[in-house]
């Protein structure tokens, strides 16, 4: 399945949710256009923010989730399926609170964990567990939506303010193409982490999915309207659904 074809499925389910909730597709375009505003704004000092090295860090990114296998890791993870991650030598792409996994592990395994992963994908309400992302540096994948736009501000306001920050991706969630933010697809932290892996390459099937029910709101999903939450898992599901089908043809 191409990067395309990937963002395609992506990207339907996006527009069905709009529809299903009745968000406003213009609240999706001002919160995408005012990150990228925000974060242009701090290039001059965090030149690691600049829309050409964040263009960088998408081709690390890419690089490095080649390099072996790799695991989504989304809200319902638990112990085990992190273990037998380690086990066969997995690298992760967390969906924002799902990092609170990391916690239940020994120093040392909680070591090991951090160094083998690669990436946070946030629309930045996942505290408190982000926090420990900051402390390591690692990669933020940074999304914008409509509601979300106080979140992402203040994750911006603290993480601009220390020394040494972690990198950003930035993606959105409109049909426009916005120069320096990506839409890989997905709806959710977690469909959107396999949408992001899938469109920098990795075949579908390749992908080891961890912590990804749509029967039960997971353990990290952090503060949340069960039912509501619930029913925006049916369209995570729907994202993978579309993507397996899509993968097998």
């Amino acid at each position: 399945m191409s990067p395309q074809q990937v963002r395609s499925i992506g990207m339907r389910i996006q527009d069905k949710v709009r529809t299903h909730f009745g968000w406003s597709l213009t609240s999706d375009q001002n919160s995408a256009q005012s990150l990228l505003e925000h974060v242009q704004s701090h290039s001059s000092t965090i030149s690691i923010w600049s829309k050409e090295e964040r263009e960088q860090s998408i081709l690390e990114l890419q690089e490095r989730i080649f390099l072996g296998p790799i695991a989504a890791v989304g809200a319902a993870v638990d112990y085990n399926e992190i273990l037998e991650a380690l086990e066969s030598e997995h690298r992760f792409i967390f969906a924002d609170g799902a990092l609170g996994i990391i916690e239940e592990f020994d120093e040392n395994l909680q070591e090991e964990i951090w160094m083998r992963t690669l990436a946070l994908v946030t629309d930045a309400d996942g505290h408190p567990y982000i926090s420990k992302a900051i402390e390591r540096k690692v990669l933020h994948i940074l999304h914008a939506h409509g509601d979300n736009q106080e979140d992402w501000n203040n994750l911006l306001k603290k993480i601009s303010q220390i020394i040494d920050p972690p990198r950003l991706i930035l993606t959105h969630q409109t049909p426009d193409r916005i120069d320096g933010m990506l839409n890989p697809g997905g709806f959710t932290d977690g469909d959107r982490t396999i949408c992001l892996i899938g469109f920098l390459g990795i075949p579908i099937q390749q992908i080891t999915l961890l912590g990804f029910r749509s029967d039960i709101v997971g353990r990290w999903s952090g503060s949340t309207d069960p039912k509501r939450k619930l029913r925006k898992l049916k369209f995570m599901q729907e994202v993978i659904d579309g993507l397996i089908e899509g993968g097998m043809k």
